[in-house]
């Protein structure tokens, strides 16, 4: 869809944000429930994660679509992984551990680098 939309004069398309970044595409700014227009960026994909998980941090919303407050942006969501509960070879398990604690932590730093907001620290 960004191939499309950059290379077609006059297009307009949606892709995530970071897509756009990346291939210099334009974008504007989309009318949230605060009635504010806001761009998509790592500090307002987050100030949506925050409006709707602080202060106790524990709901992990399914969306995060028209968060309330002035700064979030409201086309917001997390990325999901669906994981078995339980697992047979304790080999993959360890692995699987081993990549979760890497993107909870080192890895938030590349997810940033690529246009993606890093998770809150309070969900990390």
């Amino acid at each position: 869809m960004a191939d499309k939309v950059k290379s077609t004069v006059g297009a307009i398309g949606y892709v995530e944000a970071q897509y756009a970044v990346k291939d210099n595409i334009p974008y504007g700014r989309v009318l949230n429930p605060a009635g504010q227009y806001v761009k998509a960026s790592p500090h307002t994909l987050t100030a949506a994660c925050e409006a709707v998980e602080a202060p106790q941090w524990d709901k992990f919303s399914a969306s995060l679509t028209n968060a309330p407050g002035a700064g979030s942006f409201p086309i917001t969501s997390f990325t999901w992984l669906y994981l078995h509960t339980s697992a047979s070879d304790s080999r993959r398990a360890a692995a699987l551990e081993d990549l979760l604690n890497w993107v909870y932590t080192d890895g938030q730093k590349i997810a940033a680098q690529e246009g993606y907001a890093e998770l809150p620290q309070a969900l990390g």
